[in-house]
């Protein structure tokens, strides 16, 4: 099929890169100013995903949203069904790699469902899989929770030198490197339990 394309591409963290997927879009024929990214982004929903915003602004009656790889484009079966209907009442196909599929064919809207079905398994496999490991890191002592910003020994000197009126909350916030709100929660007990 020769229609005009758009691409996407996402990657879950800043420090991946979307270099193969870009790749892969402009081989299929899709424009380098046509391809659309999203950095740092692994979640499930489509909230604050402006690139993904901006390729669906940016197709046409005729044209293919094309994205390399479904789990790229939605790990969630709603929100999936939900951008390709609109696709579709908007005329845009849909492509996956070099394959172009319509979600108005039996068998091409099948097929899509049955790719968000699985993203979204492979999805909440990998939460289950996180919540046990962090329940088992948390049984075995090994997490924590977030760390204090200062040692209790810098804390108790904090209290202690604001007791006496020494120092004032500025002047400690800069001394430690901390903002102002920290040395309140310090001085005034309000520290969350660690």
């Amino acid at each position: 099929m020769n229609a005009p394309r758009v691409g996407y591409t996402r990657c879950s963290t800043d420090e991946q890169d979307v270099i193969v997927q870009t790749g892969q879009l402009l081989a299929l024929g899709v424009a380098e100013d046509r391809i659309y990214v999203d950095r740092g982004f692994s979640g499930t929903t489509r909230r604050n995903r402006a690139g993904l915003d901006q390729a669906l602004a940016a197709v046409w009656d005729g044209s293919v949203f094309t994205v390399t790889k479904f789990d790229r484009f939605a790990r969630n079966m709603a929100e999936a069904n939900d951008i390709l209907t609109g696709l579709s009442g908007r005329g845009v196909l849909f492509g996956l790699g070099g394959s172009v599929y319509d979600w108005n064919d039996p068998f091409g809207r099948l097929f899509l469902q049955t790719l968000a079905m699985v993203a979204e398994f492979e999805a909440n496999i990998g939460h289950q899989r996180t919540r046990e490991g962090m329940a088992l890191a948390k049984k075995n002592g090994k997490l924590k929770g977030k760390q204090p910003k200062l040692p209790e020994p810098a804390r108790r000197s904090i209290r202690r030198r604001y007791a006496e009126g020494e120092v004032s909350l500025a002047d400690l916030a800069t001394e430690y490197s901390v903002g102002r709100s920290t040395i309140h929660r310090i001085i005034h007990g309000q520290e969350s339990p660690r």
